[in-house]
């Protein structure tokens, strides 16, 4: 009963448009994505209404990432985990565990050229796609803000993509 009512609460809210349009949102800045620090396997950009604003990581925001190699899916969902692993104390990890795994259990194998974009609106819903395909939705700032560890944690994925995508020129 729960997930159906949440399921009407979600397609209504989608109904009202509400949403951010991530497609119109200015690129603040960009980052080389290396795996094992040198192998370049990629681009990562920043995308945001306003790239002045205070908190360059509040909502809404897209982060994307750009592959020019293949990747196996399951490296994304291994890495990300254990990133967000690192950058959390231990009982917020536990008790965000479940829904990262369910989260994480959506990522595909990507070959050059595809894009994979986390969009994090207002609301407080992380939205993952491939080439533009939603595949995992989750709501709540606590699971965004924990997942966005992977790259700004105090122990992002890379220091240097870290600070290429904070860096947006002002």
């Amino acid at each position: 009963m729960v997930k159906r009512a949440s399921l009407i609460a979600l397609l209504a809210w989608a109904a009202t448009g509400q949403a951010a349009n991530f497609d119109a949102m200015t690129r603040c800045s960009t980052g080389d994505v290396k795996a094992l620090k040198f192998f370049n396997v990629g681009q990562a950009s920043l995308y945001r209404q306003n790239c002045a604003a205070d908190d360059p990581l509040a909502p809404p925001l897209r982060l994307e990432f750009g592959y020019n190699r293949e990747v196996p899916g399951d490296a994304f969902a291994k890495a990300a985990r254990k990133m967000i692993e690192r950058n959390l104390d231990e009982a917020r990890f536990q008790a965000l565990l479940p829904r990262i795994e369910a989260f994480n259990q959506h990522y595909r194998t990507t070959r050059d050229g595809d894009r994979y974009t986390l969009d994090y609106d207002d609301d407080g819903s992380l939205v993952l796609r491939l080439n533009g395909e939603a595949l995992a939705r989750e709501q709540g700032r606590d699971f965004a803000e924990a997942y966005f560890t992977i790259w700004f944690g105090e122990r992002p994925y890379s220091d240097d993509l870290k600070a290429s995508l904070l860096d947006t020129g002002h």
